[in-house]
């Protein structure tokens, strides 16, 4: 598995929240499976909302690389019942689904981190509804001190969407590269 400069192999990162453009979906499973590796290596839990074209995928890798006890630290969720369950983005909804996912996790009394692969069903995103949702997102990833990871295909990104994603988390990530952002607002 070819590991890159990401979040999954820095040593020093303990919590944030951050933006992962992603382009090449191998890449993408490559990290992926280094931040369960990362989590599960640091005694978390860990919470992966992921479409439904790409969970076979992951819970096939997950069931090569780790074994009983790694994979009950792991919960694997449907997307679609996070983005477009109570039509399409709705952050209400998406906000309970996630603090039920975590309440379950937290039972467990260990630290957690969280990747989602944020889609939507419209053709054009509502900017303002998916800047809200990272917003709201943010305060919760700071209050918590935990990792999220929010993955957004690049190809579904318009300039304006980029920029604002930037602006609300504190890291960026590419396939191959992870830095902090400089247009992060606090």
């Amino acid at each position: 598995m070819k590991t890159v400069n990401s979040i999954s192999s820095s040593k020093k990162f303990d919590k944030g929240h951050v933006f992962y453009r992603f382009e090449d979906k191998q890449f993408y499973i490559n990290n992926l499976m280094s931040f369960i590796k990362n989590g599960l290596e640091s005694k978390q839990r860990i919470l992966i909302i992921e479409n439904m074209r790409t969970l076979p995928q992951i819970r096939a890798s997950i069931d090569k690389e780790f074994n009983h006890q790694q994979k009950e630290s792991i919960r694997l969720v449907n997307n679609f019942d996070y983005y477009l369950a109570n039509g399409d983005f709705h952050t209400e909804t998406i906000l309970t689904h996630f603090q039920e996912d975590l309440s379950m996790l937290k039972m467990k009394n260990t630290w957690i981190r969280t990747w989602a692969h944020v889609e939507w069903a419209s053709e054009v995103p509502d900017v303002l509804l998916l800047e809200e949702f990272e917003s709201t997102a943010d305060n919760f990833v700071k209050e918590e001190g935990m990792i999220s990871v929010c993955a957004y295909a690049a190809e579904s990104l318009s300039p304006t969407l980029d920029t604002t994603l930037q602006q609300l988390h504190q890291y960026i990530m590419t396939d191959e590269t992870f830095f902090i952002s400089s247009f992060y607002n606090e």
